[in-house]
């Protein structure tokens, strides 16, 4: 029923009342009363079916107040839910062998691959409620560093939003997103998405991983770097995520390792709020490759 309709002609305002079984009453809400919901005063309202008396202003913009309030929470729950939708949309895999088991699909029987468990754990628990971390798993190939990065990567999309918000959550194969990035440049891609639109992808994500970088220096050598435009990409990226995102990166390189591959610039901007996950000391976990 509008409230100013009912203000505004009164005889009339009683008829339709008495049929909704309501009738004005000897009683008045101020703004001096209810300050911030209406600035007049108002006749109040019974309600002959429950005895009740109100201000119909105030019920209106109780009602409007809640309406609000349950529109905001569902378009942040739609919103919430394309956020976790993110990381199986946009992500790009090179091998997808880990993509479905998880933690406890790791096999963690030894006391290094526990303990590697353990603090991947807690890092995902960290990071899903809101801390700003730069993680670093470092190697052996087959050691299962892109298996515990996306099983970190995995909890996190599943965990933020019960923690404080949802975080958006990438998954990228650095080898393979560096062919699209040049493929792109000569109109080679068979989807025609730009290099910008891949290095936005990366700076954009609330929690990023980066797997497998370095394979373009190799282990051999402790002094190789990367070439110039590798180095510009991934200066870009975490240029822009320093600080405010996250950033999970597995490598085979040892970190002195990368530090000199890829230049201090990136090397200090990494090294903030920096976790190490050594994976030094675990056997290849590959088939037929020590177990």
């Amino acid at each position: 029923m509008n409230a100013h309709k009912i203000m505004g002609n009164k005889k009339e305002s009683e008829k339709v009342m008495l049929e909704h079984l309501k009738l004005f009453v000897d009683e008045y809400c101020t703004a001096k009363d209810n300050p911030g919901i209406h600035e007049n005063t108002f006749q109040k309202m019974m309600d002959l079916k429950t005895n009740e008396v109100y201000c119909p202003k105030c019920r209106l913009e109780t009602r409007n107040t809640k309406v609000s309030i349950d529109e905001t929470k569902a378009s942040d729950q739609w919103k919430d839910k394309e956020k976790k939708k993110y990381l199986k949309k946009y992500s790009i895999y090179g091998g997808r062998s880990f993509l479905d088991k998880g933690f406890k699909g790791f096999g963690a029987n030894s006391k290094q691959e526990l303990e590697a468990c353990d603090k991947a754990k807690a890092i995902s628990i960290d990071i899903a409620s809101g801390q700003i971390a730069n993680v670093l798993l470092t190697g052996p190939a087959g050691t299962g560093k892109s298996h515990i990065a996306h099983s970190m990567l995995f909890n996190i999309n599943e965990m933020s939003a019960s923690y404080k918000k949802q975080l958006t959550c990438l998954f990228i194969d650095f080898t393979s997103v560096m062919e699209l990035i040049i493929a792109s440049y000569s109109n080679t891609a068979t989807d025609k998405k730009t290099a910008d639109y891949y290095i936005d992808l990366m700076k954009n994500a609330d929690v990023l991983v980066l797997d497998d970088l370095g394979t373009d220096v190799g282990t051999t050598s402790t002094t190789k770097q990367a070439s110039e435009h590798t180095y510009k990409t991934l200066f870009k990226i975490i240029n822009a995520r320093e600080g405010t995102k996250s950033t999970i990166i597995s490598t085979n390189l040892s970190y002195d390792q990368l530090k000199a591959a890829y230049d201090s610039r990136i090397s200090s901007r990494l090294s903030m709020n920096l976790k190490i996950l050594d994976f030094s000391e675990i056997n290849d976990k590959r088939p037929g490759f020590g177990f």
